[in-house]
């Protein structure tokens, strides 16, 4: 039997797709009754995940994602200022784990022209910037592909992850709120950020400014595990108020 927050997920995801879909429609692709679904539904729409229509929902523009080349182009200059200032913290030699966000692909491209980097990612678009050049080593999750992120969620994926311990994790989320945290809607997403950042030395959150004061349906992780926050936003007093001892930086 599919657990309750597996369908959550598989709603969210089937409404990822772009089109709004029907109760019945859902109903059937899940094999639950229409009650079930329209009380999965009700959930995620005060969560703020889905807007609800006339005999379904769509998934609610405010965390909408999309496939992975419409998320790389959504805030792109932020995304890329943000890369930048990320580089910035990088050193030649460093080992670094890179999460499957778009951000993330910002920060392979700007760490271009560093050198004897080590890099341990589940998304396809960072080992394809970084791997094979100037003496970077770089291992890559396998597992089932995730086509709409271009990445590894998978038992596998996070299996062949555990045996790693970077110095700094890059993450970047959907969401920041100042009680919620760092979070996401996207389960394996969020379960592979959590166990990288448990395993690495430092994370550094990546996260421009249309994140902020939202939060998603998955835990990512809460202010005190975080050591550097990089934004487009300026840090104002409510996250000066939970971020003690965190570095800010302002792209």
């Amino acid at each position: 039997m599919m657990k309750r927050r597996d369908r959550r997920q598989e709603i969210l995801d089937l409404l990822a797709q772009g089109e709004p879909l029907g109760i019945h429609m859902l109903a059937d692709t899940l094999t639950v009754s229409d009650e079930t679904v329209r009380r999965e539904l009700r959930l995620l729409e005060a969560d703020g995940l889905v807007e609800r229509i006339h005999g379904g929902a769509r998934l609610a523009k405010s965390v909408e994602e999309g496939p992975f080349e419409a998320r790389l182009h959504r805030n792109a200059g932020a995304k890329q200022r943000i890369a930048a200032a990320v580089a910035q913290t990088v050193a030649d030699g460093d080992s670094l784990y890179l999460d499957a966000s778009s951000t993330a692909f910002h920060v392979a491209q700007a760490l271009k022209g560093k050198r004897d980097l080590t890099i341990v990612t589940n998304a396809l678009g960072v080992a394809a910037e970084l791997g094979g050049r100037y003496g970077n080593r770089l291992y890559l999750a396998g597992g089932e592909l995730d086509e709409r992120y271009r990445a590894f969620f998978d038992a596998t994926a996070r299996a062949y992850l555990a045996q790693f311990r970077p110095a700094m994790a890059i993450v970047s989320t959907e969401s920041v709120d100042v009680a919620a945290g760092f979070t996401d809607y996207h389960i394996g997403e969020g379960e592979v950020c959590r166990q990288m950042i448990a395993q690495s030395r430092r994370v550094t959150m990546a996260v421009d400014a249309s994140k902020f004061d939202r939060a998603s349906v998955v835990a990512v992780a809460s202010f005190a595990e975080v050591d550097r926050i990089v934004s487009d936003r300026e840090m104002d007093d409510a996250y000066a108020g939970v971020s003690a001892g965190v570095e800010w930086i302002v792209a």
